[in-house]
């Protein structure tokens, strides 16, 4: 009959090894999945950032040389980010599909994006902010230091947000 010390020991034990065996599942994943992998890993993270609405995580994704067609740069598309999480108390967003396109050299990836995002203001009134072909969205992305950076965005529809229509 097995003591207490050994039923612990045993607990850790399996537990040691199901961290060891998640830690070199995630390092496998990251070393094989290959550039689009990585493109789609950065998406993920950035969903999560925005879902938490975490401004920081947010900002960390963008590129310093972001530009896009509506006259933004990095710092007022963190500023536009800003004023979105203090409008909206809560967001969630589902990715719908993705078509990622890296280029030759894979230091840059052009991924359209269908996603479904609803809002939810500080009144408790939900909002559809992207949905369907309206959710319809392409960003450009760049490696900067092996990282995955945010260059462009467009929105390929015009959305409502915060009682607006933007694009």
């Amino acid at each position: 009959m097995l003591n207490l010390k050994e039923y612990v020991r045993i607990y850790f034990r399996v537990a040691l090894a199901a961290a060891a065996v998640y830690f070199i599942f995630i390092w496998a994943q990251d070393i094989f999945s290959g550039e689009e992998g990585r493109v789609r890993k950065f998406i993920i993270q950035s969903r999560k950032a925005v879902e938490a609405r975490d401004i920081f995580a947010c900002a960390d994704k963008i590129s310093g040389s972001y530009r896009d067609k509506y006259g933004n740069e990095r710092s007022s598309l963190i500023y536009i980010t800003r004023q979105v999480f203090s409008y909206y108390a809560n967001l969630l967003v589902h990715i719908q599909s993705m078509d990622i396109r890296l280029d030759e050299s894979k230091n840059e990836a052009v991924v359209e994006i269908v996603a479904l995002v609803i809002g939810e203001n500080r009144q408790n009134q939900k909002e559809k902010i992207l949905e369907g072909e309206k959710g319809r969205f392409k960003i450009k992305l760049i490696k900067e230091d092996k990282r995955w950076q945010l260059l462009e965005l467009e929105f390929l529809e015009s959305l409502p947000m915060m009682g607006r229509s933007v694009a």
